[in-house]
């Protein structure tokens, strides 16, 4: 068994120590921009499937999956609004 590596506490802390948060890459309300609009595609993607399922071009199963996706990214852009929207209200109830 080799022999363990002793060091010194200041560089075991730093080494552990927790670094600042970086910037995020894009601003909150680009982030939003961007999830509404994955979201109309995923919406305008179901409804296309639900045509052609109409019309038989595709199955079930393929039409059911795509309006899945669509509801969970609808729910999710509706959660997201729901807290940007409670965070708005907690600033503005803040007195200055």
């Amino acid at each position: 068994m080799g022999p363990l590596a002793v060091q010194p506490l200041q560089a075991l802390a730093a080494a552990q120590a927790p670094t600042p948060a970086s910037a995020p890459e894009a601003p909150f309300a680009d982030q939003f921009k961007a999830a509404l609009s994955e979201a109309n595609e995923t919406l305008q993607s179901a409804e296309e499937s639900a045509q052609k399922l109409a019309t038989g071009e595709v199955d079930v199963v393929e039409t059911m999956i795509a309006l899945g996706k669509a509801d969970l990214s609808l729910r999710f852009v509706v959660a997201l609004r729901n807290r940007a929207l409670e965070a708005y209200t907690e600033i503005m109830r803040l007195q200055v």
